[in-house]
C-alpha cells in the first residue's frame, strides 16, 4: 500500500525566500534561475513523498527546534513535519549564516 503524500507549505518567509533567490539569479541568467525554480520545486515534490528524505542538523540547537533539511544545488530549505504536512521554513543559501536567521 503506497503512502499518501503529505501537503507542502511554503511559510510566507520561505516563499519571499525562493522569489528573492529566483528574482537574483534570474536578473544575470534567466535560464539558471528557471532551472534552480524547477530544481527547488521537484525536491519539494519528492519530499512530500519521503518526508524523511532531508537530513537532520547536526547543529543540536537547530535539531532542537525540530528542523530537517535538504541541500538543492548552494540552498538549504529547512523544514519541519506536522501530521501529514510539511512546513517550510526558510530557503537559505549555503553561505549565510543560518543559524542566527531560524
Amino acid at each position: 500500500m503506497a503512502g499518501k503524500k503529505y501537503q507542502i507549505r511554503l511559510l510566507k518567509i520561505a516563499e519571499d525566500d525562493f522569489k528573492e533567490i529566483i528574482t537574483y539569479i534570474a536578473a544575470d541568467n534567466p535560464k539558471a534561475a528557471q532551472s534552480l525554480a524547477n530544481k527547488i520545486e521537484s525536491n519539494l515534490e519528492l519530499l512530500s513523498a519521503n518526508p524523511q528524505l532531508g537530513r537532520v542538523p547536526r547543529d543540536n540547537d537547530i535539531k532542537e527546534m525540530g528542523y530537517r533539511y535538504l541541500i538543492v544545488h548552494n540552498y538549504i530549505i529547512f523544514y519541519t513535519i506536522e501530521n501529514k504536512t510539511i512546513y517550510i521554513h526558510r530557503i537559505l543559501h549555503g553561505a549565510r549564516n543560518y543559524k542566527t536567521i531560524l
